[in-house]
């Protein structure tokens, strides 16, 4: 039997170098996309978690308006029923706070707690409306024009509004990363497609190539012989 050819262990060596390299290139390839596909996951549950702590913080918002009515209701009217709503509210705002504290960033829990004492203190002005109880309209409008009273309100709405601007921009900050992330990956997979028929193409290649340096020495022989 003859010795294979140096074209031949050539091909063999080329063709292993080939193979190597290939899988060198998915391998590395598949590494960087399951750490793609990780970032990818946080970075979806940061956007979804940015999302429902911007609905929390407006249901808060909802609430702290809602107070002034449900406490003036009563004051004026003596109707149970908004003393009733006026409770519910506030065991409401506690819970949504307590909500908007678990689904923020630590970086915002001090925003999320000036916030908390700044709707408390407003909330404490609409217990003086209750406390009033009804038959007390001078008294309360007295309370309603107090520039200092108002101010309270003012302090909490204005805190609402700067903690939704920093959530927003959370929001937007991780929806950008995470559009990033996803053309990453599509990028690493298509790597890897793209390399591993690459690799059966030159595969084929090299095997077609030496079938016919083959052929063609084999045909030699037989001619001289």
């Amino acid at each position: 039997m003859a010795p294979p050819s140096s074209f031949a262990v050539q091909l063999s060596e080329m063709s292993k170098a080939v193979l190597v390299a290939g899988l060198a290139l998915v391998a590395a390839s598949a590494v960087l996309l399951v750490s793609a596909e990780h970032d990818l996951r946080r970075n979806n549950t940061a956007v979804q978690r940015s999302n429902a702590a911007l609905l929390e913080l407006a249901e808060i918002n909802s609430l702290v308006i809602g107070v002034d009515f449900s406490a003036r209701g009563y004051a004026l009217t003596g109707e149970k029923l908004f003393l009733d709503h006026e409770s519910a509210k506030q065991r409401d705002l506690k819970l949504g706070l307590a909500e908007l504290t678990r689904l923020a960033e630590p970086k915002q829990a001090d925003d999320i707690a000036r916030l908390t004492r700044l709707i408390d203190r407003h909330a404490a002005v609409y217990a003086k409306f209750v406390k009033l109880g009804p038959g007390h309209a001078k008294e309360m409008a007295a309370l309603i024009t107090n520039p200092g009273e108002r101010q309270k309100r003012y302090d909490a709405l204005k805190a609402l509004q700067s903690l939704r601007g920093t959530l927003m921009a959370d929001l937007l900050h991780h929806q950008a990363v995470a559009e990033q992330q996803q053309r990453f990956t599509l990028i690493l997979t298509f790597a890897i497609v793209a390399i591993a028929f690459l690799g059966s193409f030159l595969e084929v290649v090299v095997k077609t190539v030496f079938i016919r340096r083959r052929r063609r020495r084999l045909g030699s022989m037989v001619g001289r012989s």
